[in-house]
């Protein structure tokens, strides 16, 4: 047979899988708790050696559906498939995955080595000493801690046990590797780091990565995909530039970066092309997101780097008053206020315009933003 492995994880779970398809599915999952539906009718497909984040909200469904990946939940409808094997009905420790958990779980009164080791150690048929030590060592080198093996966990630093929560994770060579917030208890320095090591880790392992956050940077700088979800379901899957550039909804354009959004009614429509008027009473020309119909109740969307201020009117340009200015060193956020369309985000870099450095709170500016910049959304 071409393109077949066996996969072997325990005496359970043991199949030939073709190496081209997914690495797991979901196949109409929800999950109900009592009258809560918590998860509602996905379909989702996971690519191998992909790292895919589920991002939302709290309360949107996320971590339910990362539990059902790892066996810890059972769909109250639909089919989990790893390997184009159902595992539904399978135990967490009968399927070829492993999880970091938010607060790391990890064994105080035990080594950073016997940590790793303990996964290896339950195996079966058992593995000979020298093979356990060998795979921790090994380990211990690809995430940076080979000094640390004798270290008790109440001696290492955040970041350090973030680091044996992985290596415990990934010796055991799972198929899914799924994380459930493991940087949120990390001030923001450290997992920008973690950030930057995590991906450089998954890409030397090529190891499938499942990660659950509700931070928006962090699903941004670390995935091949984004699955942005509400009340249980997906609403839009995509890359993270496709997400951003491209929001199917005012919902995703909100929650995946930064947006301003002034709300009218379409006017006209050609093509790709849509003209809406506004609370100011003039009209404006954007790209539609998707079909629009002239007299529907839409928005625009334009992000904050995307708006151009001057301190000298230019044609075309509104009028604003400055709100707010905050220095964050590479830019300046400024908040501006329009009289009709109300207050509006501007992120100019640092040697946008030299002009603008004297502008204070209360001061006059203009600005403008190019008619490919904006988004007509749906208010949904």
């Amino acid at each position: 047979m071409n393109n077949v492995k066996t996969i072997t994880t325990n005496d359970e779970y043991t199949q030939e899988v073709s190496a081209t398809g997914p690495v797991a599915e979901l196949r109409g999952v929800s999950k109900n708790y009592d009258d809560v539906q918590a998860v509602k009718n996905i379909d989702l497909s996971i690519a191998p050696g992909e790292f895919l984040s589920f991002l939302g909200p709290s309360g949107c469904g996320k971590t339910t559906a990362l539990r059902m990946l790892a066996g810890f939940e059972t769909p109250s409808e639909g089919t989990v498939l790893i390997d184009s094997k159902d595992v539904s009905g399978f135990e967490a420790y009968q399927r070829p995955v492993n999880m970091v958990f938010q607060s790391y779980a990890l064994f105080p009164h035990l080594t950073v080595g016997q940590n790793i080791a303990y996964g290896l150690k339950q195996q079966r048929p058992k593995l000979a000493r020298g093979v356990i030590a060998d795979k921790v060592q090994r380990v211990l080198e690809t995430v940076r801690l080979n000094e640390f093996q004798d270290r008790r966990i109440w001696e290492m630093s955040g970041g350090q046990q973030q680091r044996v929560a992985l290596a415990r994770a990934i010796v055991n060579e799972p198929k899914l590797l799924l994380l459930d917030e493991p940087l949120a208890a990390l001030d923001r320095k450290l997992r920008k780091e973690m950030q930057i090591e995590l991906q450089d880790l998954q890409r030397q392992l090529g190891i499938t990565f499942v990660l659950v956050t509700h931070d928006q940077e962090e699903a941004l700088s670390l995935s091949d995909r984004i699955c942005v979800m509400r009340a249980g379901e997906i609403v839009q899957v995509g890359t993270p530039r496709d997400l951003y550039d491209h929001p199917q909804s005012r919902y995703v354009a909100d929650f995946v970066g930064t947006s301003n959004f002034f709300e009218g009614q379409i006017t006209t429509v050609e093509g790709k092309t849509g003209r809406i008027s506004l609370a100011d009473g003039e009209t404006y020309d954007a790209v539609c997101s998707e079909v629009m119909s002239v007299g529907e109740a839409a928005c625009v969307s334009i992000r904050p780097e995307q708006v151009r201020m001057s301190s000298a009117q230019a044609a075309g340009s509104l009028n604003v008053t400055i709100q707010n200015r905050i220095f964050l060193g590479e830019h300046t956020e400024y908040l501006v206020r329009h009289a009709q369309l109300g207050n509006i985000a501007v992120m100019t870099p640092r040697q946008s315009d030299n002009s603008l450095d004297a502008l204070q709170k209360g001061d006059t500016a203009w600005i403008h933003w190019n008619p490919d910049a904006a988004l007509i959304l749906k208010n949904t």
